[in-house]
């Protein structure tokens, strides 16, 4: 059993939360692609703008952002108008107006509006880019304001519907909101919350825990996920009330104003079309051919960007025109231009195009992205180029684990490292069983491995010299004998197991809350249960812990060293 990885190492925050990080090559679920942009980023350098931790590359990015024109005006009129719906405070409209000035930049991020806020990895995407803004202001000396971009037209409400938590009996629980007032298929930006959303927080409350931030939360849920909002709404609402006094400004692109403030990109997209198609797929050649995976599955014929006429289309270019991939529809190409002139609300771009629309209305220095998003950015840069749109610096989000202190002194205790809990448990409490053998077994059991191998190669060679074709008869032997060892140890490792039923069920609580299902907590559970716990102490600690770009993991303790809670565990 390995310990801590050997390249890890802890420090303590000003608020005296330890924090251990976590070289990401150490942990299996990073992708090749995520370790080589931290670590061999000239592998990956003809693919992305440039290195976000070359000397000057910020001022670089900024500088270009100065010789574009950008319809500020209008944006801050738009976003203040969201903003303020969504129950904006005086620090995210100070941040919109800083972005009417004329040397302002933006650090953005995004994702798909989700019920509840959706995994930790939004919250930790918005911390980042709030952390870096500041950073970047004082490092560039202008304004530098942190936008996140609401994925409001993503048509997968599937993976947005529902969140996971813990149970009581040790496992993961789905709660899911089906019932909408709109037709299934529509996008968040459509969707209406019903009336048995009072219901669903019922249910959400019985499965966190009770303490003294319950009514709290309670009130903030119910604030944000109210009957009859949109889903992009409610989540807006809700990410304004943990955020807001930050000066995180949200962004719905789905607003209809931002949509004609876009319409030359949508425009160029259909005139050009298969054109930044065919982009992707000469990129994605060069991406496989270095051995990287592929985020952006396009076609020759592919436009990048859909239709919204009761529903989301995608459209395909023909020498008559654009046919509607799903129904078949062909439409003329001058009336679908003429659509976009007249109502470009009817359009939405695609994930390749999202980025280039974002851009080219706001002055990105810099994008904070998960590490999908990596990956489908290595494929755009010249759909960046056929644009002219400048591409910014991309910079992966924080990634982190929460554990409360009694988890980290069964680490600690077991010798475990945050790798080792993407065994199946099972497999992992038979691992850290057999490290809890009396030593004299495992000594005596392997010298008796020991002993059968020497014995039986004397053996081997003996009855070799009466006929070679026994050599391998006194190797089976030896086998035999061998197995009959092993399976000695494992009937051990079994008693040990009855033994220590206790030690089993503290590994499968381990492994559910920093590592569930052998996936990134991150990805898995909401804030809800920590918020529930902790209250907005959390945001605090997670604000000291995220200090800018995740170029490692970090385990984060919460609520005090491990050495305090050693009773608890």
């Amino acid at each position: 059993m390995r310990r801590l990885p050997a390249c890890s190492h802890t420090r303590t925050l000003a608020q005296g939360i330890p924090v251990t990080r976590i070289d990401l090559r150490q942990l299996p679920s990073t992708s090749t692609l995520l370790r080589d942009y931290v670590h061999r980023f000239s592998a990956l350098a003809p693919f992305y703008a440039q290195d976000p931790r070359e000397p000057g590359a910020f001022q670089a990015q900024a500088e270009a952002r100065d010789r574009r024109a950008y319809p500020r005006r209008d944006l801050c009129a738009v976003l203040q108008a969201q903003n303020l719906a969504w129950g904006a405070p005086e620090a995210v409209t100070d941040q919109i107006r800083a972005l009417g000035a004329a040397d302002a930049v933006a650090v953005v991020t995004g994702q798909q509006t989700a019920l509840f806020g959706g995994p930790l990895y939004t919250l930790y995407k918005a911390l980042t880019t709030l952390a870096l803004a500041r950073r970047l202001g004082t490092a560039l000396q202008r304004p530098v304001v942190p936008l996140f971009w609401m994925a409001s037209e993503d048509h997968d409400v599937a993976e947005a519907d529902h969140v996971q938590l813990a149970d009581r009996s040790g496992g993961l629980r789905t709660l899911r909101v089906s019932a909408w007032e709109a037709p299934a298929g529509f996008m968040p930006a459509n969707l209406r919350l019903g009336p048995d959303m009072a219901a669903a927080l019922e249910e959400l409350r019985a499965l966190l825990p009770a303490t003294e931030f319950s009514p709290w939360l309670a009130g903030t849920l119910e604030g944000a996920f109210a009957p009859g909002r949109t889903l992009a709404e409610a989540f807006a609402r809700w990410m304004m009330a943990l955020l807001g006094e930050d000066g995180l400004v949200l962004v719905d692109p789905a607003d209809p104003r931002l949509k004609r403030l876009a319409s030359g990109v949508f425009q160029q997209e259909l005139a050009d079309a298969p054109r930044t198609a065919q982009h992707i797929l000469a990129v994605s050649e060069r991406l496989r051919a270095g051995g990287y995976p592929v985020q952006i599955e396009s076609r020759p014929d592919a436009v990048n960007c859909f239709l919204l006429s009761g529903g989301r289309h995608a459209l395909v270019r023909e020498a008559a025109g654009f046919r509607l991939r799903d129904t078949g529809e062909l439409m003329a190409a001058a009336e679908l231009q003429r659509l976009v002139e007249e109502a470009p609300e009817r359009l939405s771009p695609n994930v390749a195009l999202r980025p280039v629309v974002q851009d080219a209305l706001f002055p990105t220095v810099a994008y904070v992205a998960g590490p999908g998003e990596l990956a489908y950015f290595a494929q755009l840069r010249p759909v960046y180029a056929h644009f002219g749109v400048p591409m910014p610096l991309l910079v992966p989000r924080a990634f982190l684990t929460l554990a409360e202190p009694r988890f980290l002194q069964l680490m600690e205790r077991f010798r475990l490292g945050l790798p080792d809990l993407t065994l199946e448990p099972e497999q992992l409490t038979s691992r850290v069983l057999r490290t809890l053998l009396p030593p004299d077994v495992e000594v005596t059991l392997a010298k008796a491995r020991d002993a059968v191998s020497e014995i039986f190669q004397g053996v081997g060679e003996a009855v070799a010299a009466v006929d070679p074709t026994l050599r391998a008869t006194a190797g089976q032997a030896a086998g035999h004998i061998r197995g009959h060892l092993d399976q000695l140890e494992r009937k051990a490792v079994q008693a040990l197991k009855r033994r220590e039923a206790d030690t089993h069920q503290q590994l499968l609580r381990l492994c559910l809350a920093l590592m569930p299902g052998g996936r990134p907590q991150e990805r898995v559970f909401p804030a809800l249960p920590y918020l529930a716990k902790y209250g907005p102490a959390l945001l605090a600690s997670l604000r000291q812990a995220i200090d800018g770009p995740g170029w490692e993991h970090q385990l984060v303790s919460l609520g005090g060293s491990p050495e305090q809670s050693r009773k608890d565990a």
